[in-house]
């Protein structure tokens, strides 16, 4: 369901108001090391996974859609290029018009996502309701003040923006803004419904931003390279487990990918494998979500069907891009 966060949530820009506050200049580049947490692939309910990687964001020139010039922010892991945010910067602030992936397919914003408002002050606050591609979002931003903030890049004050996203799924983030040199720290919480955490990121500036040459050529991986896993559980948390009782309300499979492609079809099938009066594997419900990030995490909800679960042995298969990824088995008891 970029897990799903569905902002252009990493770009280090900036808003102008009466003078620019952005290097604008092709080649501008911003450096920051990412730091992920999520859930390990095991079943150790204790055990959890950290990741980190280099994120770089690039000043790429322009791109026009409809007749309009955006400028390109070329997003790279490493020196992969995962995907370009088309922006527009005026006295109203920034705005992601759309998103192109490493094939040059282009996803629009409708409307255009507002990503900072100006002029920044104190309580101001604005909203995104709209579609990112086929998907609704819904998004409400506030500039909660100013602080002190530190980063590898050095210590900072900066304008706090908090937002918080409740469509597609719930997510939290905060972003620490500095005129003059962007994003200098970003942190997202990918939560489920019941309120917990999912996946937890943070973004920090490693340097002032420089102007460098584009990295050589390179696209993000096939989808035989992406990895995903899938848990299961009676609530979309770390309460993981393979048994069920016949009277559970709702199924979860929670999934997590890491180097997956640019807009990653992940699909989810219930099987009953050797169910009582039920044929063998046979396929009970299906559901589908587009990753909007080469590392993701969403869930799938199977809901108890109306005379309850019938005892015996399910699995849910996951697919990646029309092929099987990874499976979880699980059992129904009384």
């Amino acid at each position: 369901m970029k897990v799903a966060v569905f902002a252009c949530v990493l770009m280090p820009l900036l808003c102008r108001a009466a003078e620019p506050l952005l290097p604008t200049a092709e080649g501008t580049t911003w450096n920051y090391e990412m730091v992920k947490d999520r859930p390990s692939d095991s079943f150790d309910l204790t055990e959890s996974t950290e990741e980190r990687f280099a994120v770089a964001y690039r000043m790429g020139g322009t791109h026009k859609i409809d007749d309009n010039d955006f400028l390109r922010f070329e997003i790279y892991r490493g020196d992969t290029l995962e995907s370009t945010d088309l922006i527009a910067v005026d006295e109203q602030g920034i705005v992601c018009a759309a998103r192109a992936d490493d094939k040059s397919g282009v996803m629009k914003f409708t409307p255009p996502q507002t990503m900072l408002a100006a002029p920044l002050k104190n309580g101001a606050g604005w909203s995104f309701d709209g579609t990112i591609g086929q998907t609704k979002v819904r998004q409400r931003y506030q500039v909660t003040g100013e602080e002190d903030v530190d980063v590898p890049a050095g210590k900072f004050h900066a304008w706090r923006i908090h937002c918080e996203q409740t469509a597609p799924a719930p997510a939290s983030i905060d972003r620490w803004f500095v005129p003059g040199i962007g994003f200098v720290k970003v942190e997202t919480k990918i939560k489920a419904p019941s309120g917990g955490v999912l996946e937890q990121s943070t973004l920090a500036l490693k340097e002032t931003p420089k102007i460098v040459t584009r990295p050589a050529e390179k696209t993000t991986p096939p989808a035989a390279s992406g990895k995903l896993s899938v848990r299961l559980s009676k609530q979309p948390d770390r309460q993981f487990t393979t048994n069920f009782r016949s009277d559970t309300p709702a199924i979860y499979a929670v999934w997590h990918g890491r180097d997956l492609p640019a807009q990653a079809n992940v699909l989810a099938k219930l099987i009953a494998e050797k169910v009582t009066n039920v044929a063998p594997n046979y396929e009970i419900d299906e559901a589908e979500a587009i990753a909007q990030a080469a590392s993701a995490s969403r869930f799938f909800k199977f809901d108890q069907p109306d005379d309850g679960w019938k005892r015996g042995d399910y699995r849910v298969d996951l697919y990646l891009n029309g092929e099987l990824a990874q499976t979880a088995k699980f059992k129904i008891s009384k």
